[in-house]
This record gives structure tokens, sequence and C-alpha cells, in this order.
């Protein structure tokens, strides 16, 4: 059982769930390869989500593009929706290094160009972070991969957790704020990430 340390900011998953799980190898912590768990070679994240996070602790849907729980501005038709889950390890050294990954991407995130909004949480009984985040689109998605922060948290990210999984998908203005029920069914649907 892992264990998530109550000292880390909610506010600091959203943006490492985000940061670290898309650049991550495919071997696990012993650094030998995941076993397959079906068709497509590599294990999904129903495999690894055997976990019920009912202590979720998370943070209010919010963000530039929202403010009380409601889409601000004219809607889009669609929105690209991204969803990470990270398994973290529990020793010192690798839940601070967590947070101090995360600091440089907090203070970017609140002003990233094409944020519409996001949620953040974690699980003390699963020893997981989780995030979900709404941009304009990918490119607006892409642009927050490929800064600076977010590349150096990528850099650290088997580090500082043992698996991780990352997905992203199109959702309609009607579909937000998307719900952790939403994110859970991608993410278990999802690769392996790492």
């Amino acid at each position: 059982m892992f264990r998530v340390d109550s000292a880390l900011s909610r506010v600091v998953l959203v943006a490492l769930a985000a940061a670290l799980a898309p650049a991550c190898s495919s071997e696990d912590e012993a650094g030998t390869p995941d076993e397959p768990s079906g068709g497509s070679g590599a294990p999904t994240a129903a495999s690894e989500f055997t976990c019920t996070d009912d202590d979720l602790e998370s943070s209010p849907f919010g963000g530039p593009g929202f403010k009380d729980g409601a889409l601000t501005g004219a809607a889009q038709d669609t929105y690209v929706t991204s969803s990470t889950l990270l398994w973290l390890k529990t020793d010192e050294a690798s839940q601070r290094r967590f947070g101090e990954v995360m600091t440089p991407i907090l203070s970017q995130l609140p002003a990233q160009e094409g944020l519409i909004g996001f949620s953040l949480g974690t699980s003390a009984k699963c020893g997981y972070a989780r995030t979900v985040t709404v941009w304009e689109d990918e490119e607006a998605m892409g642009k927050f991969v490929i800064s600076d922060a977010h590349v150096a948290a990528m850099g650290v990210g088997t580090d500082v957790s043992v698996h991780g999984v990352v997905t992203h998908w199109t959702v309609g203005a009607g579909d937000l704020p998307l719900s952790w029920e939403a994110a859970r069914e991608k993410i278990a649907a999802a690769e392996i990430s790492y």
C-alpha cells in the first residue's frame, strides 16, 4: 500500500500528472518490461487500478474558463480533455522531489494559454495522484506538454512514481465540468504509460 504525503498540496497534483506520465519508459520499477494484459500487448490501467479510491480528496473543477462550476464565455463545440493517474513512490526523497518539480508548473498553469479548467485529487488509501484538465484544443495542450517546466517534470517521472497512465479524448461543452467517474472510465481503458 502506498501513502500520499498529506503535506503535498492537491494543487501540485494537477500539473504533475499532466507533466510526468507522457514521457516515461515502458519498464517497471525493477527494469523489466510490463507483462502484457491482452490484445495490444501493454497492460491497461484497469489491470492495475484495483483500489477503490473512496477517500479521494479533490479540488473543485475550476480554472480560467470556469466560474462557480460553469463555463464562462462562449462554449466551443468540442474540447480536449486529459486525465492522468500516478502511483506515487512512498519514500520521503521521492515525495519531496515530486513537490519540487511541481512548483514551476503550478506557477505556469493558471495562465497557460488554452487551458479551460482542471481538477486534481489524491487518494492516501490507493497511493496515487489524479488529474483532469480541459483544453481549447490539442495544440493548446501540446504547448503545455513541451513547456520548459513540463519537460523538466517529465524527466523525473520514474523517480517519483511507480506507474503512470495518461490519456486524452474529446468532449462537448455539455460534458463539462468533467466528473471523476468519466475520468476513471477513460483511465481504466488506457494503457499503462510506464
